[in-house]
C-alpha cells in the first residue's frame, strides 16, 4: 500500500488535533461553571444563551459546508479556512475567560454571548475544514482510516493536558484568572497546531463540485443514510457530554474528600471518567475494525448505559465504590466520541455509490454540527438542572455556598443516571444502520469497478470522476451508469 501521508505532514495532523481538542475541552468542561460561579451570570442566561448558540450552527455549519464545496484556490479548498480560523480561535480563546465579575450585569450578559457566539464561529470555521482536510488527504480508505484514528487519538492527549493544567495554574493564581490562564494557553497551543496543519498538508483527493444550488447539495447529502443514522445515533447520547461539562460542579459540590481542594477532587474525577475515555477511545478502532459501526456502537453504548446506571444507585450509598463503574462508563463516552469520526468519513464511499458526488464539505459540517450541538445539548441540560435542582449561586466568585441534598443528588444524575438513560435510547438508531458487513463489502468493490470503469474510459486521474463533472467526456458517465444497473440485482439482494 502507498503512503501518503508522512514525517512532518502526519505530525501536524496530531498537533492541529491536540490544539483542537483542547480548546474544545476547555468550553465544554469549564465555561459553564465560568459564567455561573466566576462571572456570575444567571443559569437561566446561560440556558437561553446555548439555545441561541445552537439556532446560530443551524446556519453557520451548513453554510461553511457549502461554502468548502464550492471553493477552489491554488492552496486547495479546506486550507485557506485552516489560516483564517486559527487567528480566529487565538483571538477568541484570549479574551473569551476574562473573570469582568465586577462589570455591570448587563454587560457581563452581552460580553458572554459575544465571544460565546464569536467561539462558535471561529470553530466551525477551522474545524470543518480540518475534518474534511483528513478526507482528501489520501485516496486510500485504509490509510483515511488510520489518520482518523491518529487524529482522535492524539487528541485525547489534548484533552488530558487541560485537566493537568488546571490544578497548575490553580497552585499560585487566584481562582477567578485560572480561566483565562488556562483558555490563554490553550489558544497559543491551538494557533500554533492549526497554522502548521496550513503549512504542512496537501489536498491530494479533493474533488470538483458541480454547479449545483444549496438545496440540491443539501438533497444530496440527505440521502447518505449510514451518516444520517451514525449522527442521530450520536445526537440522541449528547447527555453523556455531562459527564465532563458537569465535572466542576462535582468536585465542588458532591464528592468531596478531607484535605485536598475542589481543584484536585476535579482532576481526580476527570482521570477517573477519562481513563475509561481514553480507553474507549484506543478500543474502537480495533473493535471497528473487525465489527462495524452498528456492533460497535451496541457494545460500547450498552457498556455505557449498564455501568452509568449503576454508578447512580451504588453512588447513593457510597460515592468511592461507584467511581469504577464511572470509569467503565467513561468507555461509552470515548467510543461515542470516536464513532462519528471513521463513520461519516467511511459514509462518503456510501454517498459516492448512491449519487455519484461525495459531498466531504457539507458532510463534515453537519458532524462538525452534531458535535457542537452535543455540547449545547448538555449545557443546556447542565442549566435547567441547576434550576431544577435548585441550585444556590455564589454571591462572591469562586466562593461556593451550601446545596441541599435535593441539589447534590440532582447534580450527581447529571453524569450518571442521565447519560445513563440516553446511551440506552441511542441504540435504537444505531441498530438500523445497514452499512456493515456483506452490503458494505459489496458498495466498497462496485465503487471500485466503477472508478476503474471510469479510467479505462477516460484518460483522467480517478480523484477527478466522484461526481458529474461536466470536464469528463460522457462516454465515461454512461460506462458509470452501466455498471450500476448491471449489478442492480445483486444490490438489492445485498440489501435484504
Amino acid at each position: 500500500m502507498q503512503k501518503y501521508v508522512r514525517g512532518k505532514e502526519k505530525f501536524s495532523y496530531g498537533f492541529a488535533a491536540v490544539g483542537s481538542f483542547m480548546i474544545a475541552n476547555v468550553i465544554a468542561s469549564y465555561l459553564s461553571y465560568f459564567l455561573t460561579d466566576i462571572l456570575l451570570v444567571s443559569t437561566t442566561f446561560v440556558s437561553v444563551l446555548m439555545i441561541a448558540a445552537r439556532i446560530w450552527d443551524m446556519l453557520n455549519d451548513p453554510l461553511m459546508g457549502v461554502l468548502i464545496d464550492r471553493t477552489k484556490t491554488p492552496q486547495g479548498k479546506m486550507r485557506p479556512y485552516i489560516k483564517v480560523g486559527a487567528f480566529l480561535i487565538f483571538f477568541v480563546s484570549v479574551f473569551m475567560f476574562l473573570p469582568l465579575s465586577d462589570a455591570d450585569p448587563i454587560f457581563r450578559m452581552a460580553f458572554a454571548a459575544v465571544m460565546y457566539l464569536a467561539f462558535d464561529t471561529a470553530y466551525t470555521v477551522v474545524d470543518v475544514p480540518f475534518m474534511g482536510l483528513i478526507s482528501v488527504a489520501t485516496p486510500d480508505d485504509k490509510e483515511r482510516s488510520s489518520l482518523l484514528t491518529f487524529y482522535v487519538t492524539l487528541g485525547s492527549f489534548g484533552t488530558v493536558a487541560t485537566i493537568l493544567l488546571l490544578p497548575v495554574f490553580q497552585s499560585f493564581l487566584p481562582e477567578k484568572w485560572v480561566y483565562f490562564a488556562l483558555s490563554a494557553t490553550v489558544g497559543v497551543v491551538a494557533f500554533s497546531g492549526y497554522m502548521m496543519l496550513y503549512r504542512k498538508s496537501k489536498e491530494r483527493y479533493a474533488t470538483v463540485s458541480e454547479k449545483i444550488s444549496v438545496k440540491d447539495m443539501f438533497s444530496t447529502a440527505a440521502k447518505n443514510k449510514p451518516m444520517i443514522l451514525t449522527l442521530l445515533t450520536s445526537m440522541i447520547a449528547s447527555p453523556r457530554y455531562l459527564l465532563m461539562l458537569s465535572a466542576a460542579y462535582i468536585s465542588t459540590y458532591v464528592i468531596k474528600i478531607p484535605g485536598l481542594s475542589s481543584g484536585t477532587v476535579l482532576v481526580i474525577l476527570y482521570l477517573v471518567v477519562g481513563s475509561g475515555m481514553f480507553g474507549g477511545i484506543l478500543l474502537t478502532p480495533i473493535v471497528y475494525k473487525k465489527a462495524g459501526f452498528k456492533r460497535t456502537t451496541l457494545i460500547f453504548g450498552s457498556i455505557g448505559g449498564i455501568c452509568l446506571a449503576a454508578a447512580f444507585f451504588i453512588g447513593k450509598i457510597n460515592y468511592y465504590a461507584a467511581l469504577p463503574f464511572m470509569t467503565l462508563g467513561g468507555l461509552g463516552l470515548g467510543a461515542y466520541n470516536t464513532l462519528p469520526y471513521p463513520m461519516v468519513g467511511d459514509s462518503l464511499n456510501y454517498l459516492e455509490w448512491k449519487t455519484g458526488k461525495r459531498m466531504e464539505g457539507v458532510c463534515f459540517s453537519w458532524n462538525s454540527f452534531v458535535t457542537k450541538f452535543n455540547n449545547a445539548v448538555a449545557a443546556i441540560m447542565l442549566s435547567v438542572g441547576l434550576i431544577v435542582f435548585k441550585f444556590v449561586q455564589p454571591v462572591n466568585p469562586g466562593d461556593p455556598l451550601p446545596q441541599s441534598d435535593f441539589t447534590i443528588t440532582g447534580l450527581y444524575a447529571l453524569v450518571t443516571l442521565i447519560p445513563a438513560i440516553s446511551f440506552f435510547i441511542s441504540l435504537a438508531p444505531a441498530a438500523l444502520n445497514s452499512y456493515t458487513g456483506k452490503r458494505r463489502a459489496f458498495i466498497m468493490e462496485e465503487l471500485r469497478q466503477r472508478k476503474a470503469a471510469v479510467t479505462d474510459a477516460v484518460s483522467v486521474p480517478v480523484a477527478v470522476k466522484v461526481g458529474t463533472d461536466a470536464s469528463v467526456p460522457n462516454a465515461a458517465d454512461n460506462v458509470y451508469a452501466g455498471l450500476a444497473a448491471d449489478n442492480a440485482a445483486q444490490a438489492t439482494e445485498i440489501k435484504r
